[in-house]
């Protein structure tokens, strides 16, 4: 039977907006938070689709370690919301074939998210 599980993740950062008119066009930080998801069935022995601690250190070792208290911009050049989980699902979907969703929340209220259908 297919499950999906979910970790969420909270980490700081910078950017600036270069394409953006508003006030975003100047350096700035977010406190944000990420959600992944992932799809499968629990295997027969450990009864998991994976362990969720597990799964967060994969998440922070393979992606957030270089977001982190460090400014975007030094990894992307536009750093939207939108083009951070696009940066994401690329490296995450490398590592887990079993990725369904992930959520980027800017603030408690922007959010953006990219499923798989």
């Amino acid at each position: 039977m297919e499950m999906e599980i979910s970790v969420e993740l909270d980490f700081a950062s910078a950017h600036h907006l270069p394409h953006h008119e508003g006030p975003c066009r100047r350096l700035h930080g977010h406190n944000y938070r990420l959600r992944v998801t992932l799809a499968g069935s629990p295997d027969g022995f450990s009864g998991m689709v994976m362990d969720f601690e597990s799964l967060r250190k994969e998440i922070w070792d393979k992606c957030l370690v270089e977001f982190d208290h460090h400014c975007i911009n030094d990894i992307l050049q536009n750093p939207t919301a939108e083009n951070m989980v696009l940066w994401l699902w690329e490296r995450l979907g490398a590592k887990f074939k079993n990725l369904k969703e992930l959520v980027l929340w800017e603030t408690p209220e922007y959010s953006v998210k990219l499923r798989k259908p």
